[in-house]
């Protein structure tokens, strides 16, 4: 049977280097946050060349009371996990659990047998104020990555639904989209016909064009013989005329030719 449990560590994040190790122990065992096992001091500066120091802090046990309770409540509901905790009115380190697992920060579940009732009892109340505390943590950081699962599966399930939205409306456009192009290829096609139709009647018109433009030359053409005709006949005519004038003014007969004239020939 496991006889140990693993109790939550601290990280202050930074302590000035006159906050000895018992200045800090003294802090939490004056503000009855638990009994510090111990200290761990890592060396930093700042970008001024400050010296300080983080100190990771391992608990023999915590306290369970409100003020654990709610140093606990506000590291897990910090988005960084960080929360101050102040150890003078104006005065504060800013702290967060340390997660890396520290061999130190076990704890043992099991009362010495040879302790006195009294101790075994005192040990025994210890033990489970610091179990209660840190249960309480644990039941909050529980709490705290329910709610934050629950968040993630609405803005999934949120960004599903806007997802199947969108996809809906990229279908229902494409669909819009095809019917469209089908419309306008439709139209394309109608308007190659019509144009195909009409350089067909186009070529039809040029040829009865041409056609008729020679049959117009034609008929000028016999036109013109006839006007060349009409002239030739004329001036046969006139000859004539003049010829049987000439012939009527010597002959005997010319009244009756001229009776004749007048009658058949004017």
């Amino acid at each position: 049977m496991n006889s140990t449990f693993t109790n939550v560590a601290l990280f202050i994040k930074r302590a000035e280097e006159y906050q000895t190790k018992e200045f800090i122990i003294n802090v939490f065992d004056l503000n009855n946050i638990g009994k510090v096992k111990e200290l761990k001091f890592i060396k930093k500066s700042d970008h001024f060349g400050r010296n300080y120091n983080g100190v990771i802090v391992i608990f023999e046990h915590w306290n369970m009371n409100q003020r654990v309770q709610t140093l606990f409540s506000e590291m897990t509901a910090s988005p960084d996990g960080t929360t101050k905790f102040y150890f003078e009115p104006q005065r504060y380190w800013i702290i967060n659990v340390h997660r890396q697992k520290l061999s130190e920060c076990e704890e043992s579940a099991i009362v010495d047998s040879s302790l006195s009732d009294k101790d075994k009892i005192n040990k025994l109340e210890e033990l489970v104020k610091s179990m209660s505390s840190q249960i309480f943590y644990m039941q909050n950081r529980q709490e705290k990555a329910e709610q934050t699962m629950m968040v993630l599966e609405h803005k999934n399930t949120h960004h599903h639904l806007v997802n199947e939205e969108l996809r809906f409306q990229l279908v229902q456009k494409d669909w819009e989209h095809k019917s469209v192009e089908d419309e306008l290829n439709e139209e394309i096609k109608k308007l190659r016909e019509e144009n195909e139709m009409l350089r067909h009647r186009l070529a039809f018109s040029a040829i009865d064009l041409a056609r008729k433009d020679s049959q117009c030359k034609k008929l000028e053409q016999e036109v013109q013989d006839e006007s060349c005709i009409l002239a030739y006949v004329e001036n046969q005519v006139q000859e004539m005329k003049q010829m049987l004038q000439a012939v009527l003014d010597t002959d005997p007969i010319k009244p009756d030719i001229n009776t004749y004239i007048k009658k058949y020939l004017y």
